[in-house]
């Protein structure tokens, strides 16, 4: 099995998901009442526990609030054998929790508890270990923690020191436009993320199209003159402005990424059974980095990354439950 010599650094947020499902109906006229999960989540520590599962060497950086929420991430990632020397407890804020309301057909609805986010956004620039972030072979972020300083300010400290120690970069946008809009102030602060890495993944109906209509990255507008009809791949075009890779993930149709040479590539999505789509969008991203780092090459990590989320969507718990290198070469096979 090929794999890094140097750990995966993961930084950004970590919390706890409250799932809940809506009640169903039954044939009879009744309710089928299921009980909560209580289960680690957040995005970026997602992607660490993935990573993990898959056999990626991975260390975490974050905050988490000194409290039972707080030490659940810190004992789950321990047992996942995730490095977490770089993970603040903190006792200013509370661990956040994420409630999902999920629907009979795996659809969900989020709300965040507590609204500012709670411990998550206290980590400061000087909690990096800048010898963490040169020592990585690669570093992943999640533009989850763009919205609040400091741990905005710390992301983009994080990708800087990436960047001059010559680490890959990546960042999962994440950011949640129907909750929290785009103004003006974080809408500079996205950019400058993106300027920062070497690959940008996010949704594309809901995140690239957007967000490439609001800024404008490398000088240029989206408009006529992008001769794409997708308007998917003419907002990945236009974000990667021939310098990074942007990866736009399509539900269940798979995923495009336009790379910095201006080539497009897709790849199908793998057809499964979904019985919960939470934390699909963070297992992509570790099946991709897992490849990336293993030198597999682009397209091959565009396979690994949908093979991963593919086995994490057919599975009904939450984040948490995660496939492992076996089952998701035997499904690449």
């Amino acid at each position: 099995m090929p794999g890094p010599v140097r750990r995966v650094l993961v930084l950004g947020d970590a919390n706890v998901d409250l799932l809940l499902h809506v009640p169903a109906r039954l044939a009879d006229g009744r309710r089928e009442v299921r009980e909560p999960v209580v289960a680690p989540g957040g995005t970026a520590a997602n992607t660490a526990r993935a990573l993990a599962a898959l056999g990626v060497p991975v260390a975490f950086a974050g905050a988490v609030g000194d409290d039972a929420f707080g030490r659940r991430v810190a004992a789950d990632f321990a047992a996942l054998g995730v490095d977490t020397a770089g993970l603040l407890v903190t006792r200013d804020a509370d661990t956040c929790q994420v409630i999902a309301l999920l629907e009979a057909d795996g659809e969900r609805s989020l709300v965040v508890w507590p609204p500012d986010g709670g411990a998550l956004r206290l980590l400061r620039p000087e909690d990096v270990s800048a010898e963490a972030v040169a020592g990585a072979a690669w570093l992943h972020t999640t533009g989850m923690c763009l919205r609040d300083a400091p741990v905005r300010d710390a992301v983009l400290h994080a990708m800087s020191l990436a960047r001059s120690a010559g680490v890959p970069v990546s960042i999962d946008l994440n950011l949640r436009l129907e909750l929290w809009g785009l103004d003006a102030e974080r809408g500079a602060v996205v950019a400058r993320a993106i300027a920062l890495a070497d690959v940008v993944l996010g949704s594309g109906p809901e995140e690239l199209v957007p967000l490439a209509a609001a800024l404008s990255v490398g000088g240029a507008e989206v408009g006529a003159a992008d001769d794409a009809a997708d308007p998917v791949e003419r907002a990945a075009r236009h974000l990667a402005a021939c310098t990074r890779t942007v990866v736009a993930r399509l539900g269940g149709v798979g995923v495009l990424a336009c790379a910095p040479d201006g080539s497009v590539l897709r790849s199908r999505a793998f057809e499964v059974d979904v019985a919960n789509i939470i934390g699909a969008g963070d297992a992509f991203n570790a099946g991709f980095v897992a490849a990336m780092v293993e030198g597999r090459g682009l397209a091959e990590a565009l396979r690994w990354g949908n093979a991963v989320a593919a086995r994490k969507v057919a599975r009904a718990v939450g984040a948490r439950d995660l496939p492992t290198r076996s089952e998701v070469e035997a499904l690449l096979a």
